[in-house]
């Protein structure tokens, strides 16, 4: 045990002191807080930069929008003093209409609006032609004519309606939702809340997959190097390979804490802490140690079988692209966290921290029982890998020259 404490306190070191790991460590919460804090704040400041009036070219077949639709042009104006448009009436004729739309394309116009008379009477589509492709401007210029055409048509009414009133009587019903376990009002919008299993998903699969991915560069560094023969003449191959193991997981519970921590004090600092709650934290642990060991053991045992790093990149693209799956599906697994597929893909041990996650965030009454034979099945998993590992390690450590075949790999772990 002593050997293997050594071992991993070696392991743990050298990682920590490598210029990548200083990097992830500083790299990843820099975008935590960029992401949570930058964004707002960029916002604000993109909002308070003026902007020069942008010109809209109204091509109106009815000859009756113009009126409304200047109206809900200065409207926007006087609530957005920064972002100012200008409304011109153009003819109507066909001649005119290709002016305009050239005129459009040469970047003289920001957009232009064409509205058929059948928009006004029926459901005629209206052409909309912009220089950009930007989303909240797009929003800005459909609403507007939306809400002139249907002032227009209902100024045509017999008696004509009061469009005012009616938008009071349409109003938006407001609602503050509770979370149901504290009894306090949800903060965040909604798409935060619905981004908040992704973050945490995410975090292990990087923690993961970055740490273990160290494991098996180093194994094939001091295997090609012939460190590894040194090494073997003091410790055995499941002493240096559990060593080795046990130091790349400290160094990834080191690098989950660090970016929690940081994760932890952004979701703070913009009043979303309550999103990151003891239990899911709890969770998190319960489920990264699992992952990691059986992570860690699979590269360990393809490190000690491969001699270069395109040879093992090759042996683990198969599990790199299952471990894909969770990113693909994440929206589903949280929409729908108790689908039988959920269910199902639940116990595929390689991805069952990921999945997990995503559906205990997404639905905090995940039943108990899948959650505990769900670790089950994943501890048995690692000690099924470790295993396998171990065998695969105490022969192919020592082996060069051409990487083993499947076959091979096989007759390894049928040895004594």
């Amino acid at each position: 045990m002593r050997k293997i404490v050594i071992i991993a306190t070696r392991e743990f070191l050298e990682t920590v002191r490598t210029k990548m790991f200083v990097i992830s460590v500083v790299l990843m919460p820099v975008l935590i807080l960029a992401f949570v804090l930058g964004t707002g704040y960029i916002s604000k400041i993109a909002e308070k930069e003026e902007l020069p009036a942008r010109t809209i070219a109204l091509i109106d077949h009815s000859g009756l929008l113009a009126e409304a639709l200047q109206k809900q042009i200065d409207e926007h104006n006087e609530q957005n003093p920064l972002r100012r448009y200008v409304l011109k009436a153009e003819g109507t004729t066909a001649a005119e209409v290709e002016r305009v739309r050239a005129r459009a394309a040469a970047n003289e116009l920001y957009a232009y609006v064409v509205v058929p008379q059948a928009a006004i009477d029926g459901d005629a589509s209206c052409e909309l032609g912009r220089v950009d492709t930007q989303m909240k401007a797009g929003r800005t210029l459909r609403r507007m004519v939306t809400e002139a055409v249907v002032a227009v048509r209902f100024g045509q009414l017999e008696p004509p309606l009061d469009r005012d009133f009616v938008k009071r009587l349409e109003r938006k019903v407001t609602f503050r939702e509770l979370d149901l376990q504290t009894g306090t009002e949800q903060v965040g919008d909604t798409m935060t809340r619905v981004l908040t299993p992704f973050a945490f998903m995410f975090l292990m699969w990087m923690g993961t997959l970055g740490i273990s991915h160290g494991l098996l560069t180093s194994v094939i560094e001091e295997k090609s190097s012939r460190v590894v023969e040194v090494l073997l003449s003091a410790v055995s191959p499941t002493e240096l390979m559990a060593g080795k193991i046990l130091g790349m997981s400290l160094v990834g519970v080191l690098l989950i804490s660090i970016w929690g921590g940081v994760g932890l004090f952004a979701a703070d600092a913009r009043g979303m802490s309550s999103l990151i709650t003891g239990m899911r934290l709890t969770y998190v642990v319960l489920y990264f140690i699992p992952g990691f060991l059986f992570a860690a053991g699979l590269m360990a045992g393809i490190g000690a079988a491969c001699n270069t790093l395109k040879e093992a990149q090759s042996m683990t693209f198969p599990q790199s692209l299952l471990t894909m799956v969770p990113m693909i599906m994440w929206f589903y697994l949280t929409e729908y966290p108790n689908s039988v597929l959920s269910i199902i893909i639940s116990y595929v041990p390689p991805i069952t921290p990921y999945v997990m996650i995503l559906r205990i965030c997404a639905d905090p009454h995940t039943p108990v029982w899948q959650i505990v034979t769900t670790l089950a099945v994943l501890w048995a998993a690692v000690f099924g890998v470790i295993w396998a590992a171990g065998k695969v390690f105490r022969v192919g450590v020592l082996m060069y020259g051409k990487p083993p075949s499947p076959r091979e790999l096989l007759r390894w772990l049928r040895y004594p």
